[in-house]
C-alpha cells in the first residue's frame, strides 16, 4: 500500500462508523500478523468483528466497498511480507503527544488478540522454539508484568535491566514475527493429508461408479472419471 492509502485507512478506523470499536492501525497490523501466521485458516468472518467491532454503520455500499478495499489491501501487504520471508515493516505510534517513545505495547497487544483466535495451543509442551519466538511479544505487551502482579510478585526490581530487555525485544520483534509465521508454515508442510474416504482395495469396485474393479479402472491411470 502507498503511504497515502495507509493514511486513509488510519483515518477511516478513527471515524464514528465503527463506534470506537475499531483497532488503531498499529494494533491492527499486529493483530493481522498473528491471524495470517495462525496454524489454521482464520476467515474474515471471524477476525473482522474483532478488528472493527460487530456492526460498522456504513452510509452506503460504495462507502463500505471503498473501506474494505483499503482493509484487504493492508491485509495482503502483511501476507506478502510474511510469504516472502520478509520481517514486516512495523507500524508504530508514539505513546502520546507528550511521550514520543514508540508504543510497542499496543502493537503486541494486537498480536496477542489475533493469536487468541487460533484453536491451537501455541505454547504447549514441545513447542519450545515457538516459546522463544513469542517472548519479545509477551514481554513488550506487558503480559509478564501483569501475570506477576496478579500473583502478587515483583516482576522486575532492576529497572535498568528491564529497560535493556525491552530494547532487545524491540530489536528482535520483526524477526520474531517472521519466525512465528515460518514455524507454523513448516508444521503445515509436514502435516499428512487426511483422507476423506477410506482406502479402496485394488480388487474392490471403483468409486467412480463404472462397475469395474478399481485396479482395472481409475487405479490404472491414477485418475478419477
Amino acid at each position: 500500500m502507498t503511504e497515502n492509502e495507509l493514511n486513509q485507512l488510519e483515518t477511516w478506523l478513527d471515524t464514528p462508523l465503527f463506534k470506537g470499536e475499531a483497532m488503531r492501525i498499529d494494533k491492527l497490523q499486529g493483530f493481522l500478523c498473528a491471524v495470517i501466521s495462525s496454524p489454521e485458516i482464520i476467515p474474515p468472518g471471524e477476525w473482522m468483528p474483532e478488528a472493527l467491532g460487530e456492526a460498522p454503520e456504513y452510509e452506503s455500499l460504495e462507502q463500505a466497498t471503498k473501506f474494505m478495499s483499503l482493509l484487504m489491501g493492508f491485509y495482503n501487504d502483511v501476507v506478502n511480507a510474511l510469504q516472502n520471508d520478509q520481517p514486516p515493516r512495523l507500524i508504530l505510534r508514539p505513546h502520546s503527544a507528550t511521550d514520543k517513545r514508540l508504543d510497542y505495547q499496543t502493537w503486541c497487544e494486537g498480536y496477542i488478540l489475533g493469536w487468541a483466535l487460533s484453536a491451537e495451543e501455541w505454547l504447549r509442551p514441545g513447542n519450545e522454539p515457538l516459546k522463544k519466538l513469542t517472548f519479545p511479544i509477551l514481554h513488550l505487551s506487558g503480559a509478564f508484568r501483569e501475570e506477576a502482579q496478579r500473583r502478587g510478585e515483583d516482576y522486575a526490581s532492576d529497572e535498568e535491566n528491564d529497560s535493556r530487555v525491552s530494547r532487545d525485544c524491540a530489536d528482535m520483534l520483526p524477526q520474531a514475527v517472521a519466525g512465528i509465521y515460518n514455524f507454523w508454515l513448516s508444521k503445515k508442510k509436514a502435516m499428512p493429508i487426511a483422507r476423506e474416504t477410506g482406502k479402496v482395495g485394488r480388487n474392490e469396485l471403483c468409486p467412480c461408479g463404472s462397475g469395474k474393479k478399481f485396479k482395472l479402472c481409475c487405479a490404472k491411470d491414477r485418475t478419477l472419471h
